[in-house]
């Protein structure tokens, strides 16, 4: 009998909707950080100055970013690969001020590229490793 008056139960409960709890929802994994936001625009700026050769806008905009990569906030690790994954990045950076200035759009270009594929990389790496880096900080 107490079987049937719990069941009737739940089942009115689900019928008129009571609420029933849930986890809270997690915040979407695209979610950028503000610094990753930035990053992001100024390697839009880049293209943008490139497709224009707009050598002033591709300097600034690649000095930008070599300036974010020594904010406090990028450092996330403490771990070499880490470390060589944002030197990589930070050269890439200097070859795209530096062809800029120079007025050299085909090594500009191939400086955005190579910073591109410095990105994907240490993004890759991150997520690979998201878990053991994890536990690292936690240390």
């Amino acid at each position: 009998m107490n079987r049937i008056i719990i069941c009737t139960l739940v089942v009115a409960a689900v019928a008129f909707g009571l609420p029933i709890h849930a986890d809270p929802p997690t915040a979407p994994a695209t979610q950028l950080t503000p610094l990753m936001r930035m990053k992001l625009e100024k390697s839009k700026s880049i293209l943008e100055g490139l497709t224009m050769e707009d050598y002033e806008k591709v300097a600034a905009n690649a000095r930008g970013m070599r300036l974010l990569s020594m904010e406090a906030g990028w450092n996330v690790l403490q771990t070499k690969e880490y470390a060589s994954q944002s030197r990589d990045f930070r050269r890439s950076a200097d070859l795209i001020a530096e062809a800029a200035q120079d007025k050299d759009i085909n090594r500009a270009t191939l400086g955005y590229v190579a910073m591109t594929v410095r990105c994907v990389e240490c993004h890759s790496y991150m997520r690979k490793h998201r878990i053991e880096l994890m536990s690292l900080q936690t240390e």
